[in-house]
């Protein structure tokens, strides 16, 4: 112990005596630990990290499949909720999973929030408490929708200021009074995806009463169901039940035609949860560690150069009787001090980017959950201490050989100890280079898909077009429901859209129940009237309503047919307008125009009607520039007795800050009741829909460059100690007439040796890493020509660019001064 604490001293003695040597290694190594380590707490809170429920290992998901007609995730009927819990034989419990939004009126304005509609057991099934209050229970079994209400923390701060006497508070949501009964604690989160970032309302409800249908086993009304395992049962075994027992009830009832291939399939919560974000967490946790690698290559490379002026100093240690091994000690714990001091200011700079994680994509789940817990600060250590291991052995074993310190002793300048130690650093810098290539590659194919998305035509001319939101109520009884009358309903929209045209700057207003991009269109059971044998599989299709202006809007192009008119409406011929792909995949080789289709309604329309296309319409990026999307209808807004969530769009150049109020306005004119949110240009909705890519390419890229700026340092630093070590050899070529260019050009060429090195090792790694990161690619392929070509082009420029200085300086070296100081 006595040995190990001499040793410190004297490390942080000579890191003290060498301040500008130890900023710089650590600034270098600080920047991979720091990087490492935020990126770590992320991917641990995310992907790591059990659900912070009562068993989250047996938590899990439950989908329902028509798999002969490729639909998946097409709901439940309230017949097979009851199926799951009582003859499934797997669960101990099932919750219905309805989420959506509703109005909050009464207060000083109406407001929007996200409305969860759940079974009684939805906590119990969590083992969630609630913080104030109490959490649903048998009690509030109700046969449509219970009383009782339970608020989010982040609602109970913002909405009441978190008064302990909310308890027994009245709401009005939809025009329904509901009791506030709990308030759940600041950490919950509803494990699955939502409308919104967070959940600010619970209710719950039975599915059997009004405003739902009378229940029937075809009617799928619940979108999502969620259960809990029975204890001993794995994942795997349930999901071999659920595939006898589907099977059964396909046998038992005659509403699952054999060709639908109708299915239930159970998914781990966590897994649901965050499967969409995991590549590009994993990829990203790939990058930083690179970038780690990266920074101990460059501080080995700093610490050789420093050997070479401590030869002297390991020689008389040598001399006077220590061991190799103790010299090796030696340099490790100083290697190892350094890595500390490296590993506090790394985790300070990750506990300042805790501040940007509100900065992250909304769509990465559990991002409230991110925190330097003792996981993460062990994981900093641990990359500390690995890190100064990886750069200080070797520097160490170089510096304590004998016959370096015999050769320094004898004063042999330029002999074949500084020829060693340039070839290792030759080495560590191809090495180097070959991480920087790999990062380089892989930034590159990132940028590749997200120009290309940028360059991707969505199917309308974005610019220009502002979108504002209304949600019309949905109350529990419907004879309440005023919307629910067509004529009421149509005189709303008509209403609106006169006055919203009214506003100075716009020209075309419209309106739709989804907005392009934000894959939120509504899936329904389609029947096509001369495809009998696809329509038996149970064809699901998305369907968005619009008014006739909507297109016009988009300035989308209408290919066949005509846009829809003011006169289609009820009482009228139903009638529907195809994308392009939907017409090309279901009449590929005759007119669509004059085909028919039935759209049933998930809430059981009897014999619905036919509606005739009388339109083909360009493809609309409906689901994301990303995704080739499912085949897609528009009807007629005049024509859709029950349509909820409507945005109005509009035309214009004014900017939609100053159209906020305006619209607000002009809407609530017509009633006074509805909230507008979510008032955005059509360029944000994009934007926001390639969040995510746009922060894997800018931070994949941020990585990339530093890696590009560390091999160049690392190529600079290994040139001008080779100039320096060699400053008696190019003295004599000088002498004897050689020319300033040819002994640049000796300069530049072993640069541009050591980083072709690196280029190859490089683009061999890339070539076989690249199709790990598959997923996150759209249109480029892994192995891209173009990207495998590029960077090494920009790395061999870069590389030039650091030898030019080494390269003049040798150039002009004085020959004379040269061999009087050898």
């Amino acid at each position: 112990m006595t040995t190990l604490l001499q040793d410190m001293r004297y490390g942080l003695r000579l890191l003290w005596k060498s301040p500008g040597f130890t900023i710089v290694a650590a600034l270098s190594l600080a920047l991979g630990v720091g990087a490492n380590t935020a990126i770590f707490s992320i991917v641990h809170a995310v992907l790591l990290r059990s659900l912070p429920f009562s068993h989250p290992d047996r938590l899990v998901k439950i989908v329902a499949n028509n798999k002969g007609a490729g639909a998946q995730n097409i709901g439940f009927s309230v017949a097979e909720l009851d199926d799951l819990r009582s003859r499934a034989g797997v669960f101990d419990q099932v919750t219905a999973i309805f989420g959506g939004d509703t109005n909050l009126t009464g207060g000083e304005r109406p407001q929007r929030l996200e409305l969860l509609t759940v079974s009684p057991n939805y906590f119990s099934i969590l083992g969630t408490s609630a913080h104030i209050g109490r959490v649903f229970g048998p009690g509030d079994e109700a046969p449509g929708f219970a009383e009782a209400a339970i608020i989010s923390d982040s609602l109970w701060a913002r909405g009441f200021g978190r008064d302990p006497g909310v308890l027994g508070r009245k709401m009005r949501l939809d025009n329904d009074p509901y009791t506030v009964v709990g308030v759940l604690p600041s950490g919950f989160r509803h494990p699955g995806s939502t409308v919104a970032t967070d959940v600010d309302i619970w209710v719950t409800a039975g599915f059997r009463g009004d405003p739902f249908p009378k229940p029937q086993r075809s009617l799928r009304v619940v979108p999502g169901a969620m259960g809990l395992l029975k204890p001993g049962i794995s994942l795997q075994q349930a999901q071999s039940r659920l595939d006898v027992f589907a099977s059964r009830l396909r046998a038992e009832y005659s509403d699952y035609p054999p060709e639908s291939g109708w299915s239930i399939e159970v998914q781990s919560l966590q897994d649901s949860l965050v499967g969409d974000v995991r590549p590009m967490l994993l990829v990203l946790m790939g990058a930083v560690v690179l970038i780690i690698l990266l920074a101990s290559v460059n501080v080995a490379n700093l610490l050789l150069a420093r050997a070479s002026g401590r030869q002297r100093e390991m020689a008389v240690r040598l001399a006077m009787g220590a061991s190799r091994a103790r010299m090796i000690r030696q340099l490790l714990t100083e290697s190892m001090i350094l890595s500390l001091v490296c590993g506090v200011v790394g985790v300070l700079t990750a506990m300042a980017a805790m501040h940007f994680v509100q900065f992250l994509p909304a769509r990465i789940p559990r991002l409230a959950e991110v925190q330097m817990d003792w996981t993460v600060l062990a994981f900093a250590l641990l990359v500390s201490l690995l890190a100064g291991l990886g750069f200080g052995l070797v520097p160490a074993l170089q510096s304590s050989k004998a016959e370096i310190a015999m050769a320094m002793r004898e004063g042999a300048r330029g002999s074949g100890t500084s020829g060693k130690t340039n070839r290792l650093r030759g080495l560590l810098i191809a090495s180097e280079c070959a991480l920087a290539v790999v990062l380089m590659v892989g930034a590159g194919l990132l940028l590749r898909t997200f120009w290309g998305l940028l360059q991707e035509n969505p199917g309308f001319n974005p610019s220009k077009i502002v979108a504002a939101n209304v949600w019309l109520p949905v109350p529990n009884n419907p004879d309440m429901d005023r919307y629910a009358n067509p004529e009421i309903l149509n005189s709303f929209v008509r209403e609106v859209l006169r006055r919203v045209r009214a506003i100075p700057g716009i020209g075309l207003a419209s309106m739709t129940t989804d907005l392009p991009v934000t894959h939120l269109s509504r899936r329904n059971p389609v029947n096509i009237e001369d495809r009998p044998e696809e329509s038996r599989k149970g064809l699901f299709f998305e369907v968005t309503s619009v008014t006739p202006e909507y297109f016009r809007v988009l300035q989308a192009p209408l290919l066949r047919g005509r846009y829809f008119a003011e006169g289609d409406e009820p009482g009228k011929p139903q009638v529907v307008i195809v994308d392009e792909t939907t017409a090309r995949t279901f009449w590929p080789d005759r007119d669509p125009i004059g085909r028919r289709l039935s759209i049933r309604s998930r809430r059981g329309t009897a014999n619905p009607p036919w509606s005739t296309v009388v339109g083909v319409i360009a493809d609309i990026r409906n689901d994301g520039l990303d995704q080739s999307g499912s085949p897609h209808f528009y009807s007629p807004i005049y024509q859709v007795p029950r349509i909820r969530t409507l945005s109005v769009t509009v035309r214009t150049s004014l900017p939609a800050t100053s159209l906020e109020p305006l619209i607000r306005h002009e809407i609530q004119a017509v009633d006074p009741d509805l909230p507008v949110f979510n008032v955005r240009t059509m360029n944000e909705l994009i934007d926001g829909s390639l969040a995510s890519r746009r922060f894997s390419v800018e931070l994949v890229g941020a990585f990339a460059v530093v890696a590009l700026l560390l091999a160049s340092v690392g190529i600079y630093g290994l040139l001008a100690y080779m100039v320096g070590q060699r400053a008696h050899e190019i003295g004599v070529r000088m002498a004897l007439g050689a020319m300033p260019s040819t002994i640049g050009k000796m300069i530049v060429s072993r640069g541009a040796e050591v980083a072709g090195i690196g280029v190859v090792g490089g683009l061999i790694l890339s070539r076989m890493i690249a199709p790990l990161i598959s997923s996150l690619l759209y249109g480029v392929r892994p192995i891209d020509p173009e990207v495998f070509i590029a960077v090494p082009l920009i790395l061999i420029v870069v590389v030039l660019v650091a030898s030019y200085i080494p390269a003049r300086r040798a150039a002009r070296v004085d020959p004379i001064l040269a061999l009087r100081e050898s």
